[in-house]
């Protein structure tokens, strides 16, 4: 059944189904790769990598073709453009301090972006909608411009279509100036899912017996989502970081624009639900990933029980996090913090070897 005219009506009609494609076949890439190793002195090692790839051929559904040519599903064609790039690096440096001080230093770095360049999608009524150009996984929303604060900056605003709205509700840009705020002023907002940038970096003292060496490494170029259960009192959630802000709530005796929730409501809110730059979380970390710390006996009184030495050692994992979003470990992706984090790990030990 299909509807037509301005005032609708009903007619029953015939339609293809699944529409066959004899031509599928594989994604083709063509790949780029430059990388120079270098070394100093025996002391300086550096390795950069620069990679580009062009896939085309992606198997994915058809967009462009409208409904009015009667197909109830869209066929799947090899029609996908998708391009990659970035740099891979890694440093190593070694350097002596003394007769029995060593030091080592370590870094690596990766940042890796993607662009969508056809997924057979027509352009939106306005183009910075459109996905084509975007990474994957990228994210869409309207951009939020704070609280408003009473009747006033509610009427001189543009309209908000999502419902009602009032003070203390979030208010959006009217991205294409008609006056409207709705789906056509949704926009990349943040980043996708999945870091741009990772890197890490280390040290490594030994010093007569005793080493000491440490690890970081970090994300960034990445953001979350926000949603579920995530207001403070919605489906008994309330506990740590989320009760600890719940007061920094827009309401009369606090009218902040810049609150981090907007006003109380008995109900869910149609519009301060909309996903936008409020909805998202900066996932940009850097963690103290490892430490280890020992010390190392030898000696004749070793050799006299069978021994040629003995370390006693401490290691100790996700000791730190550095993070600007420091409700709960973002790395955990999680939308309400309701996902298990990163364990914090101790451990001692003694090794002996004979």
């Amino acid at each position: 059944k299909y509807y037509f005219g301005t005032t609708p009506s009903q007619y029953t009609s015939v339609r293809l189904g699944e529409f066959p494609n004899p031509n599928v076949g594989w994604e083709k890439a063509k790949k780029l790769n430059l990388g120079a190793d270098l070394s100093f002195f025996n002391q300086l090692n550096i390795s950069v990598d620069y990679f580009k790839e062009n896939r085309e051929g992606i198997f994915l559904q058809r967009k462009s073709i409208p409904m009015y040519v009667g197909l109830s599903t869209k066929p799947w064609v090899n029609i996908g453009k998708m391009r990659n790039s970035g740099i891979d690096a890694s440093l190593e440096y070694h350097q002596p301090l003394g007769k029995d001080l060593h030091l080592t230093v370590r870094g690596n770095f990766t940042y890796a972006r993607n662009r969508i360049m056809d997924q057979d999608e027509p352009d939106y009524a306005y183009t910075y909608m459109n996905h084509s150009g975007q990474m994957q996984w990228q994210k869409f929303g309207l951009v939020a411009a704070g609280l408003f604060q009473d009747q006033e900056d509610i009427d001189s605003w543009a309209k908000q279509s999502f419902g009602e709205v009032k003070p203390g509700d979030i208010k959006y840009l009217d991205l294409n100036g008609d006056g409207v705020v709705d789906a056509h002023d949704e926009v990349a907002i943040g980043y996708s899912r999945v870091p741009e940038i990772n890197y890490g970096f280390g040290l490594q003292i030994n010093w007569k017996g005793l080493d000491f060496g440490a690890f970081f490494r970090g994300q960034a170029h990445v953001s979350y989502s926000l949603g579920g259960s995530f207001f403070p009192f919605a489906n008994g959630v309330g506990k740590g970081n989320l009760f600890a802000k719940a007061m920094d709530r827009w309401s009369e005796e606090n009218p902040n624009p810049n609150a981090f929730y907007p006003r109380l409501s008995a109900s869910a809110s149609a519009n301060n639900q909309k996903a936008s730059t409020r909805t998202i979380y900066d996932g940009s970390l850097l963690r103290l990933s490892d430490l280890e710390v020992g010390y190392t006996f030898r000696g004749k009184h070793l050799k006299s029980w069978g021994c040629q030495s003995l370390r006693v050692y401490f290691v100790g994992s996700n000791l730190l996090l550095f993070s600007p979003w420091d409700m709960w470990d973002p790395e955990s992706g999680s939308t309400n913090g309701s996902n298990y984090p990163l364990a914090r790990k101790f451990n001692l030990g003694v090794r002996i070897s004979f």
